[in-house]
C-alpha cells in the first residue's frame, strides 16, 4: 500500500495539477509537489466531511481524461505519512464503521487488509482535493485572490475546529 505510482484522473486530477502548479505569472506555489497535496487532502477531506467518487468526465479538448501522476519514489517517501493519516481516518470515522473496537482493528490489526478501506481513504482525498481547490484556487485570478483565499480558508478551518472550543473545561482538566 502506498508503494507505487498513482493516477488521479478527471476532475480530481485537474485541480490536483492547479494545485501544484504555479499561479498567475508569478514563481509561487501553493503546494510544492503533486504528493504534497494527495498527503494534505486525505485529512481536509476528512475534516470537512467530504468524499468523493472518481470522476470519468472532465477530459481536455483533445477528449482524453485529465490525469495527475505521483510518482513511486513520492509515494513510498512519504508512506509514513499516508499511513498515519489513513490510520487516523479509520480510527475517527464512526460513520465507516459504527463499533470502536471494530475501527481499532482495522487502523492496526487488520491495517491494509481491506480493499474498501483504501477505498474509503482515496474517496476522501478525492474530497478533500475538491475542497482545496474550492477553497484555494476557485475563482482567484492573481497572486493577491490566491493569499486571500488561502487567509480566508486558514479563517475556516480555525473556525471550524477552534470555534467550539472551550477554554473554561481546559483549564478545569488542567488543575
Amino acid at each position: 500500500m502506498f508503494d507505487k505510482e498513482i493516477r488521479i484522473i478527471g476532475k480530481h486530477g485537474l485541480y490536483l495539477n492547479m494545485l501544484a502548479n504555479t499561479f498567475g505569472e508569478t514563481s509561487a506555489k501553493l503546494f510544492t509537489r503533486n504528493i504534497d497535496v494527495y498527503v494534505q487532502s486525505s485529512l481536509v477531506g476528512f475534516l470537512f466531511q467530504r468524499k468523493a467518487d472518481k470522476d470519468m468526465t472532465t477530459k481536455d479538448s483533445n477528449g482524453k481524461l485529465f490525469d495527475a501522476h505521483i510518482l513511486k519514489d513520492q509515494m513510498i517517501s512519504s508512506q509514513d505519512n499516508l499511513f498515519f493519516n489513513m490510520q487516523l481516518i479509520l480510527l475517527l470515522d464512526k460513520g465507516y464503521e459504527s463499533d470502536e473496537e471494530k475501527r481499532i482493528d482495522k487502523a492496526f490489526r487488520n491495517f491494509g487488509k481491506d480493499e474498501r478501506d483504501l477505498e474509503l481513504f482515496d474517496s476522501y482525498v478525492r474530497g478533500g482535493i475538491e475542497v482545496l481547490y474550492e477553497k484555494l484556487i476557485e475563482g482567484a485570478s492573481k497572486p493577491d485572490d490566491y493569499i486571500e483565499n488561502l487567509k480566508l480558508f486558514t479563517d475556516d478551518i480555525s473556525q471550524l475546529f477552534y470555534g467550539n472550543f472551550d477554554k473554561e473545561q481546559l483549564i478545569s482538566l488542567l488543575k
